[in-house]
């Protein structure tokens, strides 16, 4: 599809979700019109060759209120945790407990600034990003980033297998790049979970 086709449909998806938000004639309305410029922002910065932000489906999302992401973090391993929702078949989410993304070969974390207020200041924001999400990023511009910058000691570097990852949250945001996410979901207490976690990140600590 070429790209003013492509750039006249996310113009009349913003026009549609003006009409719904203003005033906000129903949530569900709402949701759908949101995620109708979100698609049609992705295909626009994908017939570009840009980064854009696509969805990253690990069974469940952060909780909107009150995330209380974790990061436990080494040079070997890196695992992150925070309060999760799953989305039920009627659409609306219930709690899930605690959302366990363990990244697998993870080299390079941002962890912080922005929060859901200041989300739309993010590069990405305008290219699929959006709020209480987990997400890949395509054509990363971080991961070339990170890969030249290794290639002024190691000119030989081939290009990265890695993939860039990120999580948005009520109060932070987080990006990493890595090979991969394992994800599952715990109903333990949190002392009783960050000991698991412990292990994983610490497998060689004494009182392991």
């Amino acid at each position: 599809m070429y790209i003013p086709e492509l750039e006249k449909q996310l113009a009349a998806a913003r026009a549609r979700l003006h009409d719904v938000v203003h005033p906000l004639k129903s949530v569900s309305d709402g949701c759908a019109a949101y995620e109708a410029v979100a698609v049609a922002q992705r295909a626009l910065a994908a017939a570009k060759k840009e980064e854009y932000a696509d969805r990253y489906d690990v069974g469940f999302v952060p909780e909107a209120a009150v995330s209380e992401p974790v990061l436990l973090q080494t040079d070997h391993a890196a695992v992150l945790t925070f309060s999760a929702m799953r989305e039920r078949e009627d659409g609306k989410r219930e709690d899930a407990g605690y959302g366990v993304l363990e990244l697998d070969l993870c080299s390079l974390t941002k962890f912080g600034y922005p929060n859901d207020e200041a989300l739309p200041g993010h590069p990405l924001y305008e290219r699929g990003l959006s709020d209480y999400g987990v997400f890949e990023v395509k054509n990363s511009a971080w991961i070339r980033s990170m890969t030249e910058h290794n290639r002024v000691a190691f000119p030989d570097t081939p290009d990265s297998k890695a993939r860039h990852f990120i999580i948005t949250f009520h109060d932070s945001t987080f990006e990493c790049i890595a090979r991969g996410v394992r994800a599952s979901l715990s109903s333990k207490p949190y002392v009783e979970l960050f000991e698991d976690i412990r292990k994983i990140v610490f497998p060689h600590a004494k009182n392991a």
